[in-house]
């Protein structure tokens, strides 16, 4: 063959590979075209805010789809999105080796918000009260608890990082929502996966490559644009009865005993578990999944209706052991549950566990408990939370607008959201507008009990001098929170300016006891005290409100004219 022929041939064979990548090019563009026509790719909507100091990240593992990280330290946290510190691993705990001390016990404590400690300082904690009681250094309590953590995502997390801490005992604390079969996201998090910068380039520019991404979860971009989704898809139908199983697997694997501790619900007249095995039986669903898989369970809610027996306590149950929401702990609710726990902890450690319950099962009633589980877990997951806490996120950075808008999302997403209507009224009322009231007023009709809600009215009704009307939603709000500082100050200023001054004189004496550095409250105290003629005694309250405002000039002139006064 002359070289022009092999030439002719050489060419021939390139010709088919271009022409192929040619038309694949040209094929790309009418795609790409197609696309931006149709508006079928998502818009850009970067959900990190340049002031946001969340505690959580995004995580690439679909089935956690958040996690806390690590190495965080924050002077003044609010103890819901933002916590005093993380260790290195991650955790809400002290820094912890991976390799277990010679000699201790070491204990996981797994869960979601009521283990992580929502609300609460660090040194509340569940695990670390429990930690503490034992105070000889012979027991370790690892916090793993991720606010709305599923079981299926608890046990994700035991799996992938807890048992590299060598655990004896894994107490798996399970709450009635861990049916739901996703992990409720709350938090706008920001970009936190590493992607090669012309990966970032297509995404920005390239709608076809965009709607690709997001449909495919290629470098995770649709998990990233609809977390819950894949989140969802990642854990299942069942995930109570998936994740229980797989965690006597990584106990018979791993060499630790499980436990499950079912959390209880406080209610104002009782301690109850719920989600109960059907046609009237005694045993929850929880309890058969966790007998077919040999892991005892244990019911809290025993050792707090004994508690609050034996202590004759006339607080409710929901005020003295939750937050006030039934459900997450209060510093009292975490200590019960630390002393409970440590005593279930020594019956394992001496090869018993009396508390555990014996759970008759047939073949039957392992379905019967699967199939219940399922339909408990029919929960759809949706945007309102997000929506809420973003809106919140802008309330505090000013921008009440952009509040607004957010605000009004969460309520199409779920018009019966009585946090987001009381969280819009906030912000009319610091716009100015009439409608707040109504917010707060909606947000009660949906949430009798909503403390904040009727305490915001209160404040709205002050500031139109309906003092009558204030008053009552007041009374309101300390019957639901007897400690509310904030109400019972308010109240006692109101009261006064009706002349009730020995009522007005008992809510600020309150006050004054529970949050001995308000000044305002000391100042109004000092007020009726004046207005009773005692005035030494008010100028002290006078003295000790300076103390905490030295420069407030209402608290300058009180103290002034009741100075003026003994003087004569």
């Amino acid at each position: 063959m002359s070289s022009e022929q092999r030439s002719r041939a050489f060419l021939g064979r390139l010709a088919k590979p271009v022409v192929a990548v040619c038309a694949t090019l040209l094929a790309l563009l009418a795609a790409e075209a197609l696309v931006r026509i149709l508006g079928r790719a998502p818009d850009m909507k970067p959900i990190q805010l340049s002031s946001y100091d969340c505690i959580y990240k995004r995580s690439t593992n679909p089935i956690l789809g958040f996690e806390l990280k690590a190495n965080c330290r924050n002077d003044d946290p609010d103890f819901i999105q933002t916590y005093e510190r993380t260790n290195s691993h991650g955790q809400r705990d002290r820094e912890r080796t991976l390799q277990k001390p010679d000699g201790v016990r070491r204990v996981l404590l797994l869960g979601d918000s009521v283990v992580e400690g929502y609300g609460l300082r660090e040194s509340e904690t569940i695990s670390r009260q429990l930690e503490d009681l034992y105070g000889d250094g012979s027991t370790e309590v690892l916090n793993f608890g991720v606010s709305a953590y599923c079981t299926r995502a608890e046990v994700e997390l035991l799996e992938v990082k807890g048992v590299r801490f060598d655990p004896d005992v894994v107490v798996l604390v399970f709450v009635e929502n861990d049916f739901d079969n996703f992990n409720r996201e709350a938090f706008p998090l920001g970009e936190t996966i590493n992607r090669p910068a012309v990966v970032k380039a297509l995404f920005r520019r390239s709608h076809l490559f965009r709607l690709a991404s997001i449909r495919l979860n290629l470098f995770n971009f649709g998990a990233e644009a609809d977390p819950v989704r894949w989140n969802q898809d990642a854990i299942g139908d069942n995930n109570v009865a998936e994740g229980l199983r797989r965690y006597r697997e990584l106990a018979d694997r791993h060499g630790f005993q499980p436990v499950v501790a079912i959390w209880p619900r406080f209610f104002d007249d009782r301690i109850a578990d719920v989600c109960f095995m059907p046609q009237g039986s005694e045993q929850l669903v929880v309890e058969y999944l966790a007998a077919m898989y040999d892991i005892p369970s244990v019911r809290l809610s025993e050792f707090f209706q004994r508690h609050h027996a034996e202590s004759s306590g006339a607080v409710k149950p929901r005020l003295r052991y939750s937050a006030g929401d039934e459900l997450h702990p209060s510093p009292e609710g975490c200590r019960v549950a630390a002393e409970a726990l440590k005593g279930i902890l020594d019956e394992i450690e001496v090869g018993r566990a009396a508390s555990a319950r014996e759970i008759p099962r047939s073949a039957q009633s392992d379905a019967e408990a699967v199939a219940t589980a399922k339909a408990l877990g029919q929960a759809r997951p949706n945007y309102a939370r997000v929506h809420n806490r973003m809106g919140t996120e802008f309330l505090n950075m000013g921008k009440l607008a952009e509040a607004v808008a957010e605000f009004k999302q969460a309520l199409e997403a779920d018009p019966t959201y009585a946090g987001a209507h009381n969280n819009l009224g906030i912000t009319y009322e610091r716009l100015g507008h009439e409608e707040a009231q109504a917010q707060f007023e909606r947000a009660i009709r949906l949430r009798p009990d909503f403390t904040h809600a009727h305490f915001n009215l209160a404040r709205i009704l002050m500031k139109k001098e309906r003092v009558g009307e204030a008053v009552t939603e007041l009374q309101q709000t300390i019957q639901i929170d007897p400690n509310h500082v904030g109400a019972l100050n308010m109240l006692g200023m109101a009261l006064g300016r009706q002349q009730k001054l020995d009522e007005a004189q008992s809510h600020l004496e309150r006050a004054v006891r529970l949050e001995p550095e308000h000044a305002e409250a000391r100042n109004n105290l000092g007020a009726v005290y004046s207005a009773q003629g005692r005035l030494r005694e008010a100028m002290v309250q006078f003295e000790a409100a300076l103390q905490v405002d030295p420069g407030d000039p209402e608290i300058i002139e009180n103290l002034k004219r009741v100075r003026e006064a003994l003087t004569k």
